[in-house]
């Protein structure tokens, strides 16, 4: 069962991963959608480090692993990923992908911390 975990998480990270580096057409699928924006920036890597770290935890119940707790920190930044993005919370500016930024993807609809007007207008 923990294999499984890991194989999904690392899927969804890997989608992910393809999704924010937006070589392709393809890749760039999420921009200008704000629930798909929230969800390849926040639910679903949140959702695999949470899914990464259930599976290092399972084997801590019966004491067989001790150094499982180490995938605590992991399940907590999983989590809060997971509810900055539920929260539609406004997105750091280093945490955007640059070419989201550019005037290519003039669609994004995050509100990113940090941007002014001024800023916004100049991108177009």
């Amino acid at each position: 069962m923990s294999a499984l975990l890991v194989v999904v998480a690392v899927a969804m990270l890997g989608f992910v991963v393809w999704s924010r580096l937006g070589r392709t057409e393809g890749a760039r699928w999420w921009v200008g959608d704000r629930l798909q924006e929230s969800a390849v920036l926040f639910w679903l890597p949140g959702l695999a480090l949470v899914l990464a770290a259930t599976a290092g935890l399972r084997g801590y119940g019966n004491g067989a692993h001790p150094g499982a707790l180490a995938f605590v920190p992991l399940l907590l930044v999983g989590l809060v990923v997971s509810l900055w993005g539920g929260l539609f919370l406004p997105v750091p500016r280093w945490y955007v992908p640059h070419w989201s930024q550019q005037a290519r993807a003039p669609r994004l609809q995050v509100r990113v911390i940090g941007e002014s007007r001024r800023d916004r207008g100049r991108r177009r």
